[in-house]
Parts: C-alpha cells; structure tokens; sequence
C-alpha cells in the first residue's frame, strides 16, 4: 500500500499572509471570535486533515500584533471548545517549554486530552519572544543561551509526561468496601529533582485517554532542535526553502530518532508547505500578486534588514539584495546567519530584488507553491515518495477561502490511494500512525 500523506492545517486567524485580514468585511472580532475559530475547525475537519495545529505565543501585544490580528484566545482553551464542536480533527495546542512550572502543562495539555477523547497535541515550544518575557516580569538579561534552553526544556518534557504517566487507569480502583478511592501504590508517584526543576506528586487526573498520550511536537531548523525533536517529539515541524534542506533535515532527524533507539516510522517529519491553489499556475500567482500588494512596502523591508542583520537604507526595493554586506557586517546571532544563507540562497537563486524577496519572503521560511490542485497534489506524493517529507503543516494565504480550495487538492491526493476518505480510527495517534506513546 502507497505511504499516506500526514496533513495539518495550520490555524491563522485570517491566513498565512499578512494582508489576509483586508480581505474580510469587518475584520475587528478576528482576535476573539469564538464562531469563527470552530467554523475554521469544521472546514479543517471536513477536509479530513490529520489536525488544526495553533501556532501561539503569550499574546503579548508586540509589534508584529499591531498590523495584523493574531489569536487572543488562549489555545488549550480555544481547543477544548473546538473539541466539543468536532469529532476525529488533532487539536495541537502550543505551550513554552521554557518559561511556568511543567505540572501546569501537563494538567492543562491532559485536560484537553480527556476533553477531545483522545485528540490532544502539545507544541513544546523553545522560543524566548522578548515581548512574553517581558510581559512574564524576566528581564532580558536573563535570556537564556540555546545550550540551556534545550537542556531546561529536556527537563520539563520529562516531568510532564512524567505526571501523565502518573496516575494509571488500574489506580482508580473506587473500592466502595474499603473506602479507597484511589490506590497510591498503583500509582507512579513522581519524584524528580533536575538542575532546573524539582516537583514531587502525582497528577489528579489521567494523561492518558484509552491508553494512549497525547501527541507531543516540535518546531525547529537548527541541528540542535533536530537532535531535541527527534528524541523527545512524536512529530517534528521545520521551516525549509527548498527541497534538498528539507530532505537533509528528514534524513539527520531519522537518523538521530534511530541512534535513541527509538523507530524512525514512528518519528513524523512534516515540513511547513504555503499553497495557493488556482485554476492555473498563473492565475495561483495572480492570486499571491494581489494579497502582497496590500502590504506595506517599508515595513517589510525593515523586517528583511532585522532577519539578516542588514541596515535597512542599505535595501533597496528595485535593487538585488546586497551580497557583499553579508561579507563585511558579520552575523554575531545564529539565526541571522542562518537566515542569511536561507533568504540570501533564495534571492541568488530566483534573481529577486528586494521588492520581490519581501513579497516572496511573506510566508516566513515556509516553502511556497503554487498551481492547479493536480500540480500541487503531484508535488505533494513525489516529495513524501523522495523522503523529503511524511506529508506538510498546510499554510493558506487567507482564511477561510484558501482551506476551501486546498480541499481540491485533498481531493486528488484521495483519487490517488494517498489521503484518507473517512477518519480511519477515532485517537489522534492512530489517525498518525504512531504506538500509544
């Protein structure tokens, strides 16, 4: 049997693209309309995509909240209405790894797990966003260096699927005879003492939901995250320009996934894919051409210069990007390095002038397509069967009218023997492919 392809949605307020809220009649309730999120969710479901997966941060009304709406609404929250709305759909619910205790993850992420009957993922998320540490009261100062995020991080994955495990189903005896509600001898009691953390307990309530735990992700493009993903994540999302990144990243993340003992079929891989789906390639990019206008040309390109550590009067929109800057202002950050060879590869490659880089640039790393349904479904199968991919967190430029039209190529990759029909198993583990975990 053909390998099926893994697909999530994911859940912007308005769509990926940034301008995607100018396309709504009255677009000022998008941070906090309920109706709207379920209605997204339905679509999602509908559609027979694996999951709705939200991106999120502590809604802190940075900058980049200022020219676009973003979710208030808190995800655990969000989702656990969703999940009374819906009935197979994934519902993946971010939360920091690095910042709050890991019994409160824990508590919360089990909730939504025993809520949605088995469809519950966490996003362990590793990320210092200044404006959250602010918000939290921790001073940047204290920002942690990447050694000590991951290794904090390892702690707090550890301790909440720790306090999962530690209430089993055969502890709740209600022995009415005896008076025992529950045996604490049959429970897994935790006790764990780390360099970051300590707790001891057990958690009110079970993790698991018919044996099964919750789905546990990560995001990431550097090694480091690979290696962090690939030992604690059942799925690992990653951020590609191009197809030999990606298939690079699919093989380092098999590997490292083998070398903890664990099977590399039960690690899932799945890149971020931005597609617009038009009635020809053409009308596709027509179609991109229309939403990038809406923005702000200066404010893009003063993003451009913070990613790439470029001053920004040193970019011009008509003009390529300026290569040899990157030769005499070095890139001290890792990220900006990074995103140097990432965006500068791309602009090199395509001849672009900053105008277009920023325009392409809009989906934020994610690799771009667009065609016909049947151009972008036959992408799809050849990347999963060239093991770049197991399949892709699905970006559309606007919501709810790019889920409608990707549904078409849901439809072909169907006629192909590559995507469900119907949910094939009510747990969300299942539906992946993955052991109870």
């Amino acid at each position: 049997m053909a390998k099926q392809i893994r697909l999530n949605m994911i859940f912007h307020t308005s769509g990926r693209h940034d301008a995607g809220w100018k396309s709504f009649d009255d677009p000022s309730t998008l941070v906090d309309d309920i109706d709207h999120q379920i209605m997204l969710a339905q679509l999602a479901e509908d559609a027979k995509f694996d999951a709705v997966f939200l991106p999120d941060t502590y809604a802190v009304l940075g900058s980049s909240f200022l020219r676009k709406p973003r979710r208030g609404l808190e995800p655990a929250v969000l989702l656990a209405a969703i999940a009374r709305e819906t009935k197979h759909l994934g519902l993946i619910a971010t939360a920091s790894s690095l910042t709050g205790h890991p019994y409160n993850v824990a508590r919360m992420i089990a909730t939504l797990q025993q809520v949605s009957k088995g469809r519950a993922g966490w996003n362990i998320v590793t990320s210092q966003e200044n404006e959250a540490l602010q918000a939290l009261g921790v001073p940047l100062a204290e920002k942690l260096d990447r050694a000590t995020r991951y290794e904090r991080a390892a702690e707090f994955v550890e301790i909440v699927v720790a306090y999962w495990n530690s209430l089993p189903k055969e502890a709740i005896v209600a022995d009415k005879v005896n008076d025992v509600y529950i045996d604490q001898t049959l429970a897994n009691h935790v006790d764990y003492t780390g360099k970051h953390y300590q707790t001891s307990g057990i958690m009110q309530l079970q993790g698991r939901y018919d044996g099964e735990l919750p789905v546990r992700f990560q995001a990431g493009v550097s090694a480091q995250s690979c290696e962090f993903g690939a030992k604690y994540a059942d799925v690992m999302f990653t951020s590609q320009p191009t197809v030999d990144h990606d298939r690079a990243f699919y093989t380092k993340a098999k590997e490292f996934a083998a070398g903890f003992g664990r099977n590399p079929d039960h690690l899932v891989v799945l890149p971020g894919l931005y597609a617009v789906v038009g009635d020809s390639e053409a009308d596709a990019l027509a179609r991109k051409a229309q939403v990038d206008e809406q923005m702000s040309l200066p404010f893009l390109v003063s993003n451009l210069s913070k990613q790439i550590g470029i001053p920004v009067e040193e970019l011009h929109p008509d003009k390529p990007l300026p290569f040899h800057l990157f030769e005499t202002i070095p890139a001290d950050d890792e990220v900006i390095a990074y995103r140097r060879g990432d965006i500068g590869g791309v602009a090199k490659e395509n001849d672009f002038t900053v105008k277009q880089l920023v325009h392409h640039n809009l989906t934020r790393g994610q690799r771009a397509i667009f065609g016909t349904a049947e151009q972008i479904a036959d992408r799809i199968i050849d990347w999963v069967d060239t093991d770049v991919a197991d399949g892709f967190n699905i970006n559309v430029d606007v919501q709810p009218d790019g889920v409608a039209r990707f549904k078409d190529v849901i439809a072909v990759l169907r006629d192909k023997g590559r995507f469900r029909t119907e949910y094939e198993f009510d747990s969300f583990r299942q539906n992946y492919g993955l052991p109870p975990g």
